[in-house]
């Protein structure tokens, strides 16, 4: 089942159960999932989800910063919908040990760090979370 399926089975559902929150988060990514056509980049449907996501971390950040505690409370159960639809990254250890598989079969060197992460990123796509995978790489690099 795509996402945009997906999506709409759990907007019914939602709005049969009451779930008003849970709905208009579920609503917005549909919205968002439908206008993939408008954006001239044309993103699959886990980049625009993931784009929210990143958009909703973003602005918890910016209600800390200002002291508000009840719209930080209600944009992190956002994200934590959001997130549901997106697929389950890699934990820190198994990033490094598809780091380490990675850099056995390549050959860079420290000066090459952001190529390597570049590579590594590419054939990892959407499984491994780059906060985690790049100062890793860099750090393997700096060691050799």
């Amino acid at each position: 089942m795509d996402l945009l399926t997906q999506l709409q089975t759990d907007m019914k559902i939602a709005m049969k159960a009451g779930e008003k929150d849970r709905l208009t988060v579920i609503r917005m990514l549909i919205s968002d999932v439908k206008n993939i056509d408008l954006n001239p980049a044309k993103p699959t449907a886990e980049q625009v989800v993931e784009a929210y996501a990143k958009k909703l971390k973003k602005s918890v950040e910016e209600w800390q910063k200002i002291g508000r505690d009840q719209e930080v409370v209600t944009l992190r159960s956002e994200i934590a919908i959001v997130e549901s639809y997106l697929p389950k990254k890699a934990s820190a250890e198994e990033t490094e040990k598809l780091v380490d598989a990675f850099l056995a079969a390549n050959t860079y060197t420290e000066k090459d760090a952001g190529r390597a992460t570049g590579a590594f990123m590419k054939t990892q796509t959407g499984l491994v979370d780059a906060g985690i995978a790049s100062p890793l790489i860099r750090q393997k690099l700096a060691g050799k």
